[in-house]
């Protein structure tokens, strides 16, 4: 049976798959506890031949220098492949920390899911 810290440390994470998309949704910040669990997600997706990803953030409260390198890396390898790595409801702490870091300017960020699908990058 896993202690608490270990059961703190495991997230959840949905993934939906629509069409040629795959909507992965974390139930909790993205960090270096969790980001082995989110790149199997994805490393899952682009198997399947999935290259349009979307990553709602609407229940991720934080980002660290884990996740940011996680989502740069998960972006560059899916640009290569004819793909994209979609970002929508990120809440203000989120944005900011990817307005400070200027990753922003790298990434597809949109407000929602009609807007993330409505837009080719």
């Amino acid at each position: 049976m896993p202690n608490a810290k270990e059961q703190s440390v495991s997230s959840k994470i949905s993934s939906t798959n629509i069409g040629g998309r795959t909507i992965l949704a974390p139930q909790s910040s993205i960090t270096y506890e969790n980001c082995s669990e989110i790149e199997k997600k994805i490393e899952d997706a682009i198997q399947q031949n999935k290259t349009e990803l979307i990553l709602d953030c609407k229940n991720i409260a934080f980002l660290d220098s884990a996740a940011l390198e996680l989502l740069i890396q998960t972006h560059t390898d899916l640009i290569s492949r004819g793909g994209a790595l979609k970002i929508i409801g990120l809440n203000d702490v989120c944005r900011d920390i990817l307005l400070a870091t200027r990753i922003i300017n790298l990434l597809f960020v949109y407000k929602d899911m009609h807007e993330a699908i409505s837009h080719k990058p």
